[in-house]
């Protein structure tokens, strides 16, 4: 196609007036970005992209992930133009109270925005993840005579703070591994940064650094709308993923402050954008132009995109005729699963007892995968050891992407942001697997996931310090109260297999994460969990009408409070149990069965391994936390347990001498 270029320039500068009136008016934002970047943001949106603005969730569109999510004006404005619901009173908004164009563009609030950016490096993670369920679904849906259906692309923009974080080496790495040659990250490449030149802070080749990944890597000109055009259609042939470093001039345009750190993030003041408009022949006034020139090229280009998206609509319908199991396989795909049958279903599986709850989360995986057709798993290399692998079926791989196994090597942070952006596919239910002490290399991207509100799974396993001699480097300590404290997380540390299930239904039906953390040491099955009751987050495993103590546990310390009630009642004193699965799942129910289930005792005690951080919610202040709110140690577990209390003659004994305490004092 023969670009117009002077109507494309027209497009660029309105973008940057656009996006500099959005910023000077918010007095706030980073117009270095949008300003740099035009050319870009123009090509993709008036020329390259595949997208329909009346169906924005298209399963076929090009997906457009704007890493350096601080650039977010650029995209805003580019949405505007090219049809998107965003209105120029959506701009005028920009980095106001629920304003869908926030400061970093978030998932869920405006049509376009593929997910939620800010914390840099992510985007690139991210768009990863979805270049991998791309690939996945474009070789699993495809004839002979049709081919595949899919063939998307997804492009990334980056700057220079995305290529210096660790994560985005981590998914580079991944990406180049599986040779995702669906994958276009453009580098905004201006040598600039934050605190200035990027030459303080980095001189490697980041051209050889991409190579060594595997990637196809380019160099051009960025503000050239013929080299851009080049180098991403030498991109889509390539059979790799593709690095397109652009060389920009941050904030182009602006007089005063063109290529420095100063132009990076705030406003120009309106001094300066009259300068900027003056620059790139912009009307002063109005404010939010829009030539006429630009509003009917983008009417013109929506006709365009719709008779594209009709064709392949088309295709499809004729593709789903011909390939009647593949287009059943597809809807099962793309269908949420059915609660009711799901739980039957995960209720009646025969799951080993006495056994490693993550023994028992591995037997619930191997029978779900049989009913979940989506349903994809991975670890961090640690499969063998959190009991992730999906026995009957094979490892994806560079010429191989029927498996439903993803070995992420050692990069747990890639790993939980590759996990988001496949979910945003809408086309799969991953999980990923790690020991729950590295879910701290992981937090930002759960922390993204929860933000976004999509059912990322995550199965952590070796969950207290009964882990044993690896020490205190490997044995979480405040992890669970940590990832407790996140909003939209639901946090689940099942007691036996019993709840080990109940944790699974809680994972696949929630539209939100979900940690499910288990044991590495075999524990007891308990006689009186219950399934039903265990996806409400916390019911009473051991009930006594007016009982002097409630003792609450989780995980593998339920059986051990079990064993303390059962003590206590030989010297007079009555103890119920309650197990809390999750505390975020409980707090869901209503507050009637929330008060009967904490129940009414003069003394509440908690028994968890690990920091007591966040029991007071449930003990109250004057209550009992039998915790670890120190490091641990190396030694057996069972030394481990005798140290640190975790017995049922010294818990019994602390609790004798509280409740005589507190009853000396009513």
């Amino acid at each position: 196609m023969i670009m117009n270029e002077k109507l494309l320039t027209l497009i660029a500068n309105t973008i940057r007036g656009l996006s500099m009136d959005a910023i000077d008016k918010a007095n706030s934002g980073h117009p270095g970005l949008p300003l740099g970047c035009a050319e870009i943001f123009t090509y993709l949106y008036a020329h390259e992209l595949r997208y329909n603005i009346n169906d924005p969730n298209w399963i076929n569109r090009d997906r457009f992930v704007l890493s350096a999510g601080h650039g977010s004006m650029g995209l805003y404005s580019s949405l505007h133009l090219a049809g998107f619901d965003v209105s120029l009173d959506d701009l005028k908004n920009f980095r106001q109270l629920h304003s869908k164009t926030a400061g970093h563009p978030e998932y869920g609030e405006m049509e376009g925005v593929e997910t939620t950016t800010g914390p840099l490096g992510q985007g690139i993670s991210s768009a990863v993840g979805m270049a991998l369920g791309l690939k996945i679904l474009k070789e699993k849906f495809k004839s002979n005579d049709t081919g595949s259906m899919f063939d998307s692309n997804v492009f990334v923009l980056a700057g220079d703070g995305c290529i210096m974080e660790g994560v985005s080496a981590e998914a580079s790495s991944f990406a180049g591994h599986l040779n995702l040659d669906n994958m276009i990250l453009i580098y905004d490449s201006n040598d600039i940064c934050l605190d200035g030149p990027t030459s303080e802070c980095i001189s490697e080749d980041v051209k050889q650094r991409y190579e060594a990944y595997g990637w196809f890597v380019q160099t051009i000109n960025g503000h050239s709308f013929q080299l851009i055009q080049s180098a991403v259609e030498k991109a889509k042939a390539a059979s790799r993923p593709s690095l397109i470093i652009a060389k920009t001039t941050i904030g182009k345009g602006s007089p005063s402050y063109e290529g420095t750190s100063e132009v990076h993030g705030k406003p120009l003041g309106n001094e300066e954008v009259i300068k900027v408009k003056s620059n790139l022949g912009i009307p002063e006034t109005p404010e939010f132009y829009v030539p006429s020139e630009v509003k009917f090229f983008f009417e013109a280009h929506e006709l365009k995109q719709k008779k594209h998206y009709l064709s392949w609509q088309e295709s499809f319908f004729n593709w789903r005729a011909k390939n009647l199991d593949q287009a059943d396989l597809f809807d099962a795909y793309a269908s949420p699963v059915n609660k009711d049958d799901l739980y039957h279903y995960i209720k009646e599986l025969e799951i080993v007892q006495n056994k490693a709850t993550r023994s028992q989360s591995s037997q619930c995986l191997q029978q779900l995968a049989q009913k979940v057709p989506n349903l994809i798993g991975g670890s961090a290399d640690l499969s063998c050891s959190d009991n992730t692998f999906l026995n009957n079926y094979s490892s994806i791989s560079s010429s191989d992407f029927s498996g439903r196994n993803i070995k992420y090597g050692v990069r747990e942070f890639a790993m939980a942001s590759i996990a988001s952006g496949m979910v945003l596919t809408k086309m799969f239910r991953p999980y990923v697997g790690t020991f729950l002490i590295f879910s701290d290399y992981m937090r930002n991207a759960i922390r993204l996931s929860a933000l976004m509100n999509i059912p990322v799974m995550y199965q952590f396993t070796h969950d207290s310090i009964f882990l044993g001699e690896d020490g205190p480097t490997h044995q979480p300590i405040e992890q669970l109260a940590s990832l407790r404290a996140m909003p939209n997380l639901n946090v689940c540390r099942p007691a036996d297999e019993t709840e080990v299930k109940a944790s699974w239904y809680l994972a696949m039906t929630s539209s939100q994460p979900t940690a499910v953390v288990l044991s590495r040491q075999n524990i007891k099955s308990l006689e009186s969990s219950n399934y039903e009751q265990a996806i409400k987050g916390g019911y009473v495993l051991k009930e006594i009408e007016a009982a002097d103590v409630t003792i609450f546990a989780t995980g593998s310390e339920c059986a051990l409070a079990l064993d303390v009630s059962d003590r206590l009642s030989k010297d007079g004193i009555s103890a119920r149990v309650v197990s809390l699965l999750s505390w975020e799942v409980f707090h869901k129910q209503d507050a009637e069965y929330q008060k009967r289930i904490i129940g009414t005792s003069q003394l509440k005690v908690s028994i968890e391994a690990a920091t007591s951080f966040g029991w007071e919610r449930f003990v109250g202040s004057n209550g009992v936390s039998i915790a670890v709110d120190t490091f641990g140690l190396s030694a057996k577990g069972e030394d481990l347990k005798r140290y640190f209390g975790f017995e049922t003659h010294s818990i019994a004994v602390k609790i004798k001498s509280s409740l005589a305490v507190t009853t000396a004092n009513q």
